[in-house]
């Protein structure tokens, strides 16, 4: 049997979704899968304020996502190891601009 090191606050994912100008994206997909994509593991949307909180089922790696209807999917692969919760801050591309 395996014992798992990593539980509640430690397997946990937050963070903000907004796009490159830094407005607030509510609404948005977030999705946890392995980190190979595949199996959604947990999925939720965005506040108001563009926050987000996931949780993972075990320490290791994992592709993060956030979709906007307008804006589109932007990825990122993270390490969860136990230690201490992760912070993932989605700044999303807006056609046509260049962030400063």
């Amino acid at each position: 049997m395996t014992e798992l090191t990593g539980t509640g606050e430690d397997l946990v994912i937050r963070g903000r979704v907004r796009d490159a100008l830094g407005v607030a994206l509510p609404r948005a997909v977030v999705t946890l899968s392995g980190a190979g994509g595949g199996k959604n593991l947990d999925k939720t949307r965005s506040g108001d304020d563009g926050a987000f909180e996931v949780r993972a089922p075990v320490e290791g790696d994992y592709m993060l996502s956030a979709f906007s209807p307008q804006l589109g999917t932007q990825s990122v692969e993270i390490r969860l190891d136990g230690l201490r919760p992760v912070e993932v801050e989605f700044m999303i591309d807006v056609p046509g601009v260049v962030p400063e």
